[in-house]
């Protein structure tokens, strides 16, 4: 009976986590620098740091970076992501039904990852 137990447990864990929030998880951490200094660096208006930061961000959400001086030009760069091919794994759990259309697509968006972790973004200052 504990056999069986173990078993349905794993199997509702299994059907509940798609291969990419396994594997890789549903957040992913970047790193974001400005070879000015003193630059305010942001994510979606959310301040990461000064000069420098890392962050985690959920795979499912949409990101900006803006590099902020005052007495310069905002610069902004979106963030992309692409298909993250361990995702099709679910297929061998549950036909892909639930592993990857329901967790790894529509309730974490694991199935994306970030196609850069590291960004390098200054802000445009004139030259006097």
């Amino acid at each position: 009976m504990k056999k069986l137990g173990l078993f349905l447990l794993a199997v509702t864990f299994s059907l509940l986590t798609g291969c990419a929030a396994m594997f890789h998880g549903t957040t992913q951490q970047i790193s974001i620098r400005s070879n000015v200094p003193d630059t305010d660096l942001y994510v979606n208006e959310a301040y990461v740091g000064k000069g420098s930061g890392v962050i985690a961000l959920n795979k499912n959400g949409t990101y900006v970076i803006t590099a902020k001086k005052e007495g310069c030009t905002t610069s902004q760069y979106p963030i992309s992501k692409s298909f993250d091919g361990i995702t099709l794994l679910g297929v061998f759990i549950d036909l892909g039904l639930v592993s990857i259309l329901v967790v790894d697509g529509a309730a974490t968006g694991a199935w994306k990852q970030f196609d850069q972790t590291s960004f390098v973004l200054d802000p445009v200052c004139s030259k006097k």
